[in-house]
């Protein structure tokens, strides 16, 4: 079907077009509101200001499309292809991505504001300047994504896949990153005050600078982790956390609860851990150089091989 039939037709009342192969068609600052293209080819398609707002897209090929500033409020792009194609500015308020395929896909400056995006793969996806307020995002694929400097703060990311992800100044407060992927990812300057973290994993991310206050991380994993010049304060950090072979120099964990941690050969130095608690915690052979653990509680902890050198005990002294 062309472009000139599918108009007219539309234009008579026909919202169905489903099934149909579409491919490289040009539907460019179209109203076709509402319409049924399930299933059909749409790949190498240009869309662009198309207004398309509550279509049925449901299982569209939609691959190297481009849809740049379309209109998409509440269309329904359940299991889509949309891997590689061009979404910039694109409107997707409310609308279904469930288990769609937008891999590689150009998202920069789009709205998903209460969006679905569960299961939905965006490995290796723009995301830059992109609104994600409200949008379900539990068990989406985010790896190698961009997101940096998004606003996530509230957003559902349980069981989220953010391996190798740039997260750099993103805004996390608040979120759910229950058993989350973020390891190999980029944390630079994040803000996860208040965030819900048990069970995620950060192995070998890097969080310099990144505010962890408040957060939650039960089980957390942060094995091989860059974790200098950040914040834990007032954090809890219960149930046996992993900081094994950690960076955590400059970090500031003041008050921090470190019971039975495993901090062993981990990179102290410099570390703010006054009024911390770290009883039956294991710090063996961890450098603790110039470190502050003023009123710090370190009851039954493994201590053996510490470098403690001018760091300021319990006590207040400075060991030689």
């Amino acid at each position: 079907m062309d472009v000139e039939a599918l108009i007219w037709q539309y234009g008579q009342g026909n919202r169905d077009f489903s099934r149909l192969d579409l491919q490289r068609i040009e539907l460019i600052t179209e109203k076709l509101t509402e319409v049924n293209l399930s299933r059909s080819a749409l790949d190498w398609a240009n869309l662009s200001g198309t207004d398309l707002s509550g279509a049925n897209l449901n299982r569209v090929e939609l691959a190297y499309a481009r849809l740049l500033s379309a209109k998409l409020t509440n269309a329904d792009l359940t299991g889509a292809n949309l891997s590689h194609a061009d979404l910039s500015w694109v409107d997707l308020e409310n609308a279904s991505l469930v288990s769609a395929d937008l891999s590689g896909a150009n998202l920069k400056q789009v709205n998903l504001s209460d969006a679905d995006l569960r299961s939905a793969n965006l490995q290796g996806a723009n995301l830059s300047g992109a609104i994600l307020s409200g949008a379900k995002l539990n068990r989406v694929d985010l790896s190698e994504a961009n997101l940096s400097e998004v606003d996530l703060s509230g957003a559902n990311l349980s069981r989220a896949d953010l391996s190798g992800a740039d997260l750099r100044e993103v805004d996390l407060t608040n979120a759910n990153l229950y058993k989350a992927d973020i390891s190999d990812s980029k944390l630079h300057n994040i803000d996860l005050q208040e965030a819900f973290l048990q069970g995620a994993n950060f192995s070998r991310a890097n969080l310099k600078g990144a505010n962890l206050s408040g957060a939650v991380l039960r089980e957390v994993n942060l094995n091989l982790v860059a974790l200098s010049e950040f914040n834990l304060r007032a954090i809890t950090l219960a149930s046996e956390i992993d900081l094994s072979a950690a960076n955590l120099q400059k970090a500031n964990l003041k008050g921090a609860i470190l019971r039975h941690a495993n901090l062993g050969y981990g990179l102290l130095s410099r570390t703010l851990l006054n009024d911390s608690v770290l009883r039956g915690a294991n710090l063996i052979d961890a450098s603790l150089q110039g470190g502050d653990f003023r009123n710090a509680n370190f009851r039954n902890s493994n201590i053996s091989n510490i470098n403690l050198t001018e760091a300021t005990m319990p006590d207040g002294s400075i060991h030689p």
